[in-house]
Order: C-alpha cells, then structure tokens, then sequence
C-alpha cells in the first residue's frame, strides 16, 4: 500500500501541515498543490522529507518551466496535478461542471486515473468522465477548517478522504 498526502494553499502558515505529515503518517509521497511552492520548500528543509509542489495563483516564477502542472506515478498509478487557477475552477463561479470536465480532460490526456487540484480552499472528492479528482482544500491561517487529502494505492485502486483539523 502507497501513503500520499496531499496539501493545499497553507499561504505561509504551516503548522496544520507540520501535524499533518508528523503525526498523521507516515507517507510515502507529498504533494502541495500551490500557495506556496515555498512552504513546500520550507517543509521539507525543515521535516527532513520530500515534497513535490506546483505553483498556484499567488506566485510567481521567472523560469519558463515552472511547474503549472505535474504528473507523477504512485504506487503503480498515475496522477496529475494542479493548483486549478489556470482553469479558474472556484465554487463560487460560473461552469463549474465544465472547468472540472477540463480537469479531467487534461488528466486523461496525461494517463492519469486520478486529477489533484486547489485553489477553492474548499474539500472535494469527486469523479468525472472516470477521472477521481481531489482537492484536499486549504490550511491557511484563515481558513476556519483546516484539511488535506490521505490517499492510499493498493492494487491499482486509489482510495481518498478528506481529513480535518479544527482551528
């Protein structure tokens, strides 16, 4: 069985995060899905782990390549991520049935099974055109509830849930 832990717009506030990775593992990968690729760098210099990270809405990178997306294999299983904003998914907007339909879309078109996405702030677990998407929703200081998503492979089958810690 493969652990993945999955974070999201902790916008310099990394305490949920640190009793994420320290008390709810152990994981066996890390993904921060945006705001900010530097607490993801902070994490890991500070935990002594590795995590991956792409970039969100609030930053800014001078290289062309930097990561908007990203796709990577776990436990025998594909999946892509995103922080989201580039297809404007909030839950608040309008076509929101059609911005996670392109999320899906990207996914496949990657041969990913699962899509990892932010940006809302708001927990979702939900499939489309038989993608999984996840978004584990935020751990900011102003975020009343903080979560993250604890995903485990075991046999090809992805299992998610969306985990909460009070403020």
């Amino acid at each position: 069985m493969t652990r993945l832990l999955a974070i999201a717009d902790t916008h310099g506030y990394l305490a949920a995060a640190r009793i994420a990775i320290r008390e709810r593992g152990p994981w066996d990968h890390i993904i921060h899905l945006g705001d900010s690729v530097m607490d993801a760098v902070d994490l890991a210099a500070e935990l002594n782990v590795d995590v991956a990270a792409v970039f969100g809405n609030n930053e800014y990178s001078p290289d062309p390549g930097h990561r908007d997306a990203l796709v990577f294999n776990a436990g025998g299983v594909t999946f892509y991520a995103t922080h989201g904003h580039e297809l404007d998914l909030n839950p608040w907007g309008h076509g929101l049935d059609q911005k996670l339909a392109e999320l899906a879309r990207r996914a496949a078109a990657a041969h990913a099974a699962a899509a990892l996405f932010a940006h809302t702030h708001v927990p979702l677990i939900t499939t489309v055109n038989g993608i999984l998407l996840i978004n584990p929703g935020a751990m900011s200081a102003g975020d009343q509830k903080k979560t993250y998503a604890a995903i485990t492979v075991e046999a090809g089958r992805i299992d998610a849930t969306i985990e909460e810690f009070l403020a």
